[in-house]
């Protein structure tokens, strides 16, 4: 997706290529104060510095059948999203999930 970004889904094989529910992250190094700030793009060219990273920002999360509302696959794609996250980064780990 980019620096800085990051892009999760669930699938099912029953349809391979087509995912559920998907969610784009922002990691940031502060809690923004407006969306603007948290979706501007980062040059491709730019190196993402980990140091620099302390916040996820959970920005977007969608679901792609109809038929799934309802189900909480969204809440069990942000929970895995959040320890993945956390074994990554050591400074967004010692925030607290909320």
């Amino acid at each position: 997706v980019g620096p800085y970004r990051r892009c999760y889904f669930f699938s099912h094989c029953s349809t391979p290529g087509e995912p559920l529910v998907v969610l784009h992250v922002a990691l940031t190094g502060d809690i923004s104060s407006n969306i603007q700030a948290i979706v501007k793009e980062h040059p491709p060219s730019e190196t993402e510095e980990k140091n620099k990273i302390t916040a996820a920002i959970f920005y977007s999360i969608s679901l792609t059948q109809q038929g799934l509302q309802g189900v909480e696959l969204g809440t069990f794609l942000i929970k895995r999203v959040v320890k993945e996250l956390q074994m990554e980064s050591r400074s967004v780990a010692q925030a607290e999930v909320q």
